[in-house]
């Protein structure tokens, strides 16, 4: 009998096996396949693919974990077929061959049927988000091709090398009884408590160092309690089953009428440690960009009427938009407006630089100067009663914008930039920390109006819309003492002040009365139609054309729909990502527990005949079922739930996005009780069969 032969009869004899070896490979490639889709789509902003670099990690990761067990269990489910092979006269290398041929046809059938299963369920997908969603279009590019077979072959082929290895190195007999082998390994309950511990002081230390309370915000510190926390559950996971026995044993009544559940749970956390390891890893990250996505995109006008509380806002300096509330109220009320409110808010715009131990970032304001506010200007505009001591200054931030944290750094305005020496344009551009004697030896102390951190007070409240550009920020300002603010002026050589002019309406039709504010002020600066079209200009390069586009007006209805596309698509995105990831790592679960009936037929067979009745069999296998099954989800949400806590840790925003974070892990879970109970019952009647 030739090879083409035996390989064909091997096909036709062990279909079953081979369709279920084979639709896992598909499912692979489909993965990938859908991934590549949504990498190479041009209508994603770059912005938004930065997330996908660790997501594909966690797709790579499930792609090794999961072709390597299909393939390790494959092959072990075929030991006596093997070994009859062997005993018959079939060498190693005959075996290889064999198998050879084998992979490459489902190889070739994987990636066709994979790749036409990815074209059809990611088409489905982009149709129906992308009618809620007009800005993403669905296009398919080589590249997206090229990621599937690059990411696939190698990691087939590697794993298969392995497997190759593995069958060289049996004997007949040891090939013969792989099918009944067991996974055995060896539980440390000391290494679980050890790992349980670094888990909680990681999570705990996580926080604090991400925001600066610890350790100076240290990115080695931050890096090495991320891994301790993405490595901890692997090991956690392993001995999980056996630390609980320690404890449950101080309690002989529930111990003994668990005692079947945990001594095989014991066994089968240390066979599925890898497999609910990489299965948490993923239902985190799913369940984490799913939930940023939703929160983001749900909130948009929320988050906007939180950090925007005037419909529109411009920045006039002394080049820019010389337009006065007068004029400016004249072209509102012509465009048939009414308004509610018009509040300028006056205020200097310095460089600023920050200090602490020592040591000086000049790169603090490399994107725009520090705002200054007279006391007095403040508390008119915001009907408000600071007092601030001379000498001492208010930082207030922009509510919707970072919770206000204790100074940790002295604040230093330049009053007189002609005071800059040498270097000079690069000392003032380049983003840089150095000694204080340094920085004092190219500006003269006379010439730096500094306030020390235990003078600076914090405050939060909605003075602007929150909005930045290349030229300025509003994200917060800081308001000193009317004689400092004075004489800070008069040091400053500035023949005007800069202003926030800030308008609210009554009623009026905003896009129309929009129009005619960006045509009134581009005759103030001269300047044409080409001018201001571009809705979402933040920065580029610094000249005197992009510089006129900084001071483009905001109207938050138009903010509002810009936003509203933008974070459609991030949460087209991190949806589609998240879905994959939630969708792979139940298939990798489901994959696991049906492929393990086999080992359990025989178990449930010992423990009938020592008397084992089918009802606490049954009772026994759901125990054990709900743990495997749970363990995953349940700890893959909470961990989602800590990382988006951890992203919003120093917002203001932060019980927003946790609510709706919650709806998104609701949903989770609701679908993974139904495909439990569905899989409960595949599972208690293949048993019972």
């Amino acid at each position: 009998m030739t090879f083409s032969a035996i390989v064909y009869k091997n096909l036709k004899y062990n279909l079953a096996r081979y369709i279920s070896f084979y639709l896992v490979n598909s499912f692979i490639v489909a993965v990938l396949f859908m991934y590549g889709t949504l990498f190479f789509n041009d209508s994603i902003p770059d912005n938004t693919k930065s997330v996908f670099n660790f997501s594909f990690v966690a797709i790579v990761l499930f792609c090794i974990v999961f072709i390597s067990y299909t393939q390790t269990y494959f092959v072990k489910f075929r030991g006596k077929e093997f070994g009859v092979y062997l005993t018959l006269g079939m060498t190693a290398r005959d075996l290889k061959k064999m198998t050879r041929r084998e992979n490459i046809i489902i190889i070739s059938i994987s990636l066709l049927t994979g790749i036409t299963a990815g074209l059809l369920f990611s088409r489905m997908f982009y149709l129906i988000l992308g009618k809620l969603l007009k800005t993403i279009e669905y296009s398919i590019g080589f590249d997206s091709f090229l990621l599937t077979i690059g990411v696939f072959l190698p990691i087939y082929i590697i794993s298969t090398f392995f497997t190759e290895r593995y069958l060289t190195k049996l004997s007949i007999i040891e090939v013969i009884q792989s099918s009944s082998k067991k996974e055995v390994a060896t539980a440390n309950p000391f290494v679980g408590l050890v790992s349980i511990l670094l888990f909680g002081l990681a999570l705990y230390l996580l926080p604090k160092i991400y925001t600066d309370e610890i350790f100076d915000g240290s990115k080695a510190m931050l890096a090495l309690c991320a891994m301790v926390v993405l490595a901890s559950p692997f090991f956690i996971f392993g001995t999980l089953i056996s630390t609980c026995q320690l404890f449950i044993r101080k309690f002989p009544r529930v111990y003994n009428n668990n005692l079947l559940v945990l001594s095989n749970l014991a066994h089968r956390f240390l066979s599925y440690r890898t497999i609910l390891y990489v299965v948490s890893l993923m239902v985190s990250l799913g369940v984490f960009l799913i939930g940023v996505g939703y929160t983001i995109h749900k909130n948009t006008v929320t988050f906007n009427d939180l950090e925007r509380p005037y419909d529109f806002m411009f920045v006039e300096d002394g080049i820019y938009n010389h337009v006065s509330p007068d004029e400016m109220r004249e072209v509102i009320e012509d465009s048939g407006g009414k308004i509610e409110k018009y509040a300028v808010l006056e205020y200097l715009s310095l460089p600023i630089y920050k200090m602490k131990d020592g040591k000086v970032k000049t790169g603090e304001r490399t994107y725009f100067n520090g705002v200054l506010v007279s006391e007095r200007n403040y508390n008119k505009h915001m009907a408000a009663n600071k007092d601030v001591k001379q000498g001492s200054m208010l930082d207030v931030f922009l509510d919707g914008g970072e919770i206000q944290t204790k100074p940790a750094e002295d604040v230093m305005f330049l009053m007189n930039k002609k005071s800059v020496q040498s270097p000079g344009t690069s000392f003032d551009e380049a983003n840089i920390t150095m000694s204080s004697s340094d920085f004092f030896r190219q500006v003269d102390p006379a010439d730096v109006f500094t306030v020390s951190k235990d003078r600076i007070q914090s405050d939060m409240a909605q003075f602007a819309n929150l909005e930045y550009t290349n030229a300025y920020s509003t994200y917060h300002i800081y308001v000193v003492d009317d004689a400092d603010y004075e004489m800070i002026r008069r040091k400053s050589g500035y023949p005007d002040t800069s202003k926030y002019h800030l308008i609210n309406l009554a009623s009026g039709d905003k896009n129309k009365i929009f129009a005619e504010m960006l045509r009134t002020l581009r005759e103030a600066n001269h300047a044409d139609e080409s001018i201001w079209k571009d809705k979402t200009f933040l920065g580029g390069p610094k000249n005197e054309r992009t510089l006129l586009e900084a001071y483009r007006p905001f109207s938050k209805a138009e903010k509002v729909e810009i936003d509203v596309q933008i974070n459609g698509v991030f949460y087209f995105s991190m949806a589609f990502l998240g879905a994959l990831l939630l969708i792979s790592s139940s298939i990798v679960l489901f994959y696991k527990i049906v492929t393990d009936i086999a080992e359990e037929t025989q178990r449930i067979t010992i423990l009938r005949k020592i008397g084992i009745t089918n009802r606490e069999m049954t009772q026994n296998l759901t125990k054990q079922l709900k743990l495997i099954f749970s363990v995953p989800a349940i700890f893959g949400v909470a961990m989602a739930l800590y990382y988006i806590a951890l992203v919003n840790t120093n917002y203001s925003k932060i019980h927003y996005t946790m609510l709706q974070a919650l709806y998104v892990v609701a949903v989770y879970l609701f679908l993974q009780v139904l495909f439990y109970f569905g899989l409960k019952r595949k599972y208690l009647s293949s048993l019972n069969d």
